[in-house]
């Protein structure tokens, strides 16, 4: 606040008043604002929850990227897995029909030797797809899903 002046000029005195009215309004609407909790608080509540806001964003696209990137490498272990199976089914069923021929052409011994034959490779086989059934049922898994677009597309023509 300015200090009372000597001088008795009229306009003088009137614009420290003025002045002093100012910056006593100014004072008083700092105070109502440092007394006003209610508002501070909402303004402190609102950029708390646009931080986390902020953060829940960044967690769920980084969830989100997470996802697909575990999507996509069980994909490819599934697809792999599916090859190998499909190609040691292929050798099984090689061998099988290999030690099949000759025995439609022989007769007696011959055909239960190689009737044995098969049973061994069959049981060779369930044996694999026993002790590792994840390979197997992921390719069972595929063929069926592949079936089902196949069958959808199918539809919609």
């Amino acid at each position: 606040m300015s200090t009372a002046n000597p001088s008795n000029d009229p306009d003088k005195m009137r614009q420290d008043i003025q002045h002093t009215r100012a910056e006593l309004g100014e004072t008083v609407a700092a105070l109502a604002a440092k007394s006003d909790v209610k508002t501070r608080l909402r303004g402190k509540a609102g950029t708390a929850a646009g931080g986390l806001r902020q953060r829940l964003t960044t967690a769920s696209q980084s969830a989100k990227t997470s996802a697909t990137q575990m999507f996509r490498t069980a994909t490819q272990k599934t697809t792999q897995r599916a090859a190998a199976t499909k190609q040691k089914t292929r050798q099984a069923a090689a061998t099988a029909r290999s030690s099949a021929a000759p025995a439609t052409q022989t007769t007696g011994k011959a055909k239960s030797a190689a009737l044995t034959s098969a049973r061994a490779v069959t049981a060779k086989v369930s044996t694999a797809v026993r002790a590792k059934p994840v390979p197997v049922l992921t390719a069972a898994g595929a063929a069926a899903a592949l079936t089902v677009v196949a069958y959808r597309r199918r539809r919609t023509r």
